[in-house]
């Protein structure tokens, strides 16, 4: 009994037990860390809205109750997570798909929150609420569509650097408002964008996850790129902080551009990569049991 009780604890912590060698599990490292990660935010999120409703007092019971609501939401999603992943698997488009749901759920319900002015209470309501649908989204698209993780990473590359365009583009401009709710929408049209390109048929077939990253480096790299040469010619000027932002909008699509192709054959002998749909297995959700 005690030799058992042994075996499943290790499983559970981290190696797949003996049964369940044979799954797949390239992709538990990165599954386990976003779910046990949404399980922290669980718990500050659940004391704060016990705190904000006077449920829980202030001083050592909000310490106290916090601590302990905050330990067993991110204990039960750990333990969860890799409950179900020991028992059906995770491969790495599997854990991509899920993890990129996830965040664009919490990213959408945080924009939508602050354009809305959302107090605190609806505002951590939300972020939890789209969490959750983020997270079924995930389990569901995991075990159904087809695509490998660097065709996620392609979609997520597109769908940061859209909205993160919107944001300078509307800054440089000196908008006034809406700077969250508009990008969140460019960040969701980019989304879509990236679904569309990432496509076998468009860019990205063959696409290796590693090279994605290395897009996005050439985005950070060119974003730095123009407002480094303006700040060396003029320096700390404040009247130029529109050419400032101007220079990252631009700097963003040239590193992206130049990136790309420096890369084009950085995926010409790289090996076949599990799609998401291949293994038809559910990835997970903190605290789930069963198939999805």
């Amino acid at each position: 009994m005690r030799r058992a009780l042994t075996a499943a604890c290790a499983g559970l912590l981290w190696a797949p037990t003996a049964a369940h060698a044979g799954k797949p599990q390239t992709g538990r490292a990165e599954a386990l860390i976003f779910a046990t990660g949404f399980g922290f935010y669980e718990g500050i999120a659940t004391t704060m809205l016990l705190h904000e409703h006077d449920i829980i007092d202030s001083g050592e019971g909000l310490l106290f109750g916090g601590s302990l609501i905050t330990l067993l939401t991110t204990g039960g999603s750990y333990f969860g997570a890799a409950a179900v992943t020991n028992a059906y698997g995770v491969n790495e488009a599997q854990a991509s798909m899920f993890n990129s749901s996830l965040f664009w759920a919490v990213l959408n319900g945080t924009g939508g929150s602050v354009a809305l002015d959302a107090d605190t209470s609806d505002f951590l309501l939300t972020t939890v609420t789209t969490g959750w649908a983020g997270q079924a989204i995930g389990v569901l698209t995991a075990a159904n569509a087809d695509r490998t993780a660097g065709q996620v990473g392609l979609m997520n590359t597109v769908a940061t650097w859209t909205g993160a365009e919107a944001l300078l583009i509307m800054g440089a401009a000196n908008a006034g408002e809406g700077y969250s709710l508009f990008g969140t929408l460019a960040a969701d049209a980019g989304l879509g964008l990236g679904l569309v390109l990432s496509s076998k048929g468009m860019f990205g077939r063959g696409i290796s996850q590693e090279r994605t990253r290395l897009l996005d480096l050439g985005a950070l790299a060119g974003g730095l790129a123009g407002p480094a040469a303006l700040f060396m010619v003029y320096g700390p000027e404040d009247n130029i902080r529109t050419w400032y932002l101007s220079a990252v909008a631009i700097g963003i699509p040239i590193g992206i551009g130049t990136a790309w192709y420096l890369t084009r054959h950085y995926d010409r002998e790289a090996p076949a990569e599990d799609t998401a749909a291949e293994n038809a297995v559910p990835l997970m959700i903190p605290l789930a049991s069963g198939r999805f």
